[in-house]
């Protein structure tokens, strides 16, 4: 599989230079998560300290994880000296109507799962924790609180997906391209050593990297992974890759005593369940196909069905 000669791909090569494939590694893992993110949640640790799942938390989230998408933007400006677009991001007002089809998309295919565990009754709806809020009354929160896993998720497919992708796929074979990110996407997750979520994880990153190569933009994977966040924290209340529930959520529901963890994902949440690896595997794979179809067409000089193309003018 070569993806080097894809639109998406070329953009990376449209500055004056390209970052060498270790250093643009080492600036995201190191420099942007490790140095930016983590120093801007350590300082508000330092001077505003919030109760962890409230809105305050999540607005810190967002504020560190923008931080981030906006260092690497000024290296792709100074250093690369190529436009913000070609990152990911042409097109701004269709885009932003993807997007926003994207955050409804990953709204559904959380819901799959969840939905389904709540039907069978592996789940069960359970009462707002103390000092939560939830219901009608919380609505007006959540909608401001969608904006912050639109920053949040827009940031991380923004570092793998924009960069690291664009950056490999120039230099590497399109196998190694599509899994050196993925990977690292799943390890800044921490779950290398729990096999469902790691499993969950990774093909979403499959799943969003042949969406990104197949539309030529990021508008699509950014509201997927925006909507798929929102859902599980802000609209069933449970954990977000293990971490403890939100303050603010339209229901809660929690595993019942006696399912198993690989059904539901027990503590971990959704992420961590067999239904949820179902439904990325799926989803990965419907991906891959589409994006090999039309990747074929285009070699071929065939004319294509959906004109991805004519979106990156």
């Amino acid at each position: 599989m070569s993806v080097r000669s894809t639109p998406f791909v070329q953009d990376g090569a449209t500055g004056r230079r390209v970052t060498p494939w270790w250093l643009a590694y080492l600036l995201v893992f190191l420099v942007l998560i490790i140095g930016v993110q983590a120093g801007v949640l350590a300082i508000f640790a330092a001077t505003w300290p919030v109760e962890h799942g409230s809105p305050e938390a999540q607005l810190q989230d967002m504020i560190s994880f923008a931080a981030a998408g906006l260092a690497l933007v000024l290296w792709v400006v100074l250093f690369e000296r190529r436009r913000v677009r070609t990152l990911g991001f042409r097109r701004p007002g269709r885009g932003i109507l993807t997007l926003v089809a994207g955050f409804v998309a990953g709204i559904v295919l959380l819901s799959i799962p969840a939905l389904f565990l709540w039907s069978i009754g592996a789940y069960e709806s359970v009462d707002a924790p103390e000092g939560a809020s939830s219901g009608w009354n919380a609505l007006p929160l959540l909608i401001l609180l969608a904006l912050t896993f639109v920053v949040q998720g827009g940031t991380e497919e923004l570092l793998t997906r924009g960069f690291l992708l664009q950056n490999g796929g120039l230099k590497f074979p399109g196998w190694l391209a599509v899994l050196l990110p993925a990977l690292l996407f799943t390890l800044i997750h921490g779950v290398l050593v729990h096999p469902l979520p790691f499993a969950m994880i990774f093909l979403f990153a499959l799943f969003a990297s042949f969406v990104v190569l197949r539309q030529g933009a990021l508008w699509i994977a950014i509201g997927v992974h925006a909507g798929w966040n929102f859902a599980m924290g802000n609209l069933y209340g449970i954990p977000v890759s293990g971490l403890p529930p939100l303050s603010t959520s339209a229901v809660y529901l929690q595993p019942v005593a006696d399912a198993p963890d690989w059904l539901t994902g027990g503590d971990f949440g959704t992420e961590a369940s067999v239904p949820a690896v179902i439904v990325l595997l799926v989803a990965a794979a419907v991906a891959f196909v589409v994006f090999r179809r039309w990747d074929a067409r285009r070699e071929a000089g065939l004319p294509e069905t959906e004109p991805a193309s004519a979106e990156l003018a």
